[in-house]
């Protein structure tokens, strides 16, 4: 497998020379696969999000790592709507947990005495507002307008809030690498390509290389966080840091060649954009949105996502 990795040397503390390794220094791993279509293991549904479908992928021949950015975040964001339920909702609310039919009249027989005063409220409105129509007048009252200048009162509406659905996890990634030799600005911009590549589709068949009708979809994304030893040079990929991340998608890519607001230029005659090229500026800076395929739930919680 090819790893590329940046910085290509450890950086250090407590010295100037970067070949001193000191302390352990935490990388984020980002790791293309694409899904095997071919492989249809009893099912043709691919999705990440059912109970048990085993989906068959294959990972890309290089790996990235990149030393951890300045900012590191996660956010969890379960969707609630606001429902009006009113004395009807709750009463059949009520209903519905009766075992036998006789409950369920009895509460919505109820429910209807209880709701006289809104439905007389409420008609009163709707004839007023109607006559205000026809006669080209202004107006819009309601029940609770109604209620609130004559009884000093409104309806209780018996709002909720009920859970909706969750949102996927999203990530975001902002790396500013500098390079300290041809070597390491060669590194910078394979990682580059490596990520500007897997968030992109595929046009026409990649088998054939024939155009088509189709685009092929863009590799997913595993993301882990680990960490290096510098004196063993050993990673440690078994272990997970401070959370774990779902198969993602990458959402978008954008590079600044000039982050710092003025542009440099590096004397360097390997000139070109192939593989294994250098860089022509000395830093740039990489921004990279993620967005998870899976939705987290309180189990994962405990499994560490």
């Amino acid at each position: 497998m090819t790893v590329y990795r940046y910085p290509l040397n450890p950086p250090v503390t407590g010295s100037t020379a970067v070949e001193n390794p000191t302390q352990m220094v935490d990388y984020v791993m980002f790791q293309r696969k694409r899904i095997n279509y071919d492989d249809k293991n009893g099912s043709n549904y691919y999705g990440l999000n059912v109970p048990n479908n085993t989906v068959a992928t294959e990972n890309n021949k290089a790996r990235v790592y990149i030393a951890m950015p300045q900012d590191l975040q996660t956010a969890y964001q379960p969707t609630y709507r606001k429902v009006d339920m009113g004395v009807m909702g709750m009463a059949m609310a009520e209903g519905l947990s009766s075992t036998d039919l006789d409950g369920v009249v009895t509460a919505l027989q109820t429910a209807a005495s209880s709701a006289l005063p809104e439905f007389a409220t409420g008609a009163l409105a709707q004839v007023a507002q109607g006559a205000a129509q026809m006669l080209g007048l202004a107006g819009n009252a309601d029940a609770n307008a109604l209620q609130a200048l004559t009884q000093g009162k409104v309806f209780n509406p018996y709002s909720e809030q009920l859970f909706s659905n969750m949102q996927f996890r999203t990530h975001s990634f902002s790396f500013k690498m500098f390079a300290r030799s041809e070597r390491e600005s060669q590194e910078i911009n394979n990682i580059i390509k490596y990520l500007k590549q897997g968030s992109l589709p595929i046009y026409g068949d990649s088998d054939t290389g024939k155009a088509a009708r189709f685009f092929e979809v863009p590799d997913k994304f595993d993301i882990k966080f680990v960490r290096l030893d510098p004196s063993s040079g050993t990673l440690s990929d078994s272990e997970d840091l401070h959370y774990k991340i779902h198969t993602s998608v990458c959402t978008g890519v954008s590079v600044n060649y000039t982050p710092d607001g003025q542009y440099n230029a590096i004397k360097n005659n390997n000139l070109g954009t192939g593989d294994d090229k250098p860089l022509q500026v000395p830093v740039v800076s990489v921004n990279c949105r993620f967005t998870e395929t899976q939705l987290v739930t309180q189990q994962q919680i405990k499994e560490g996502f």
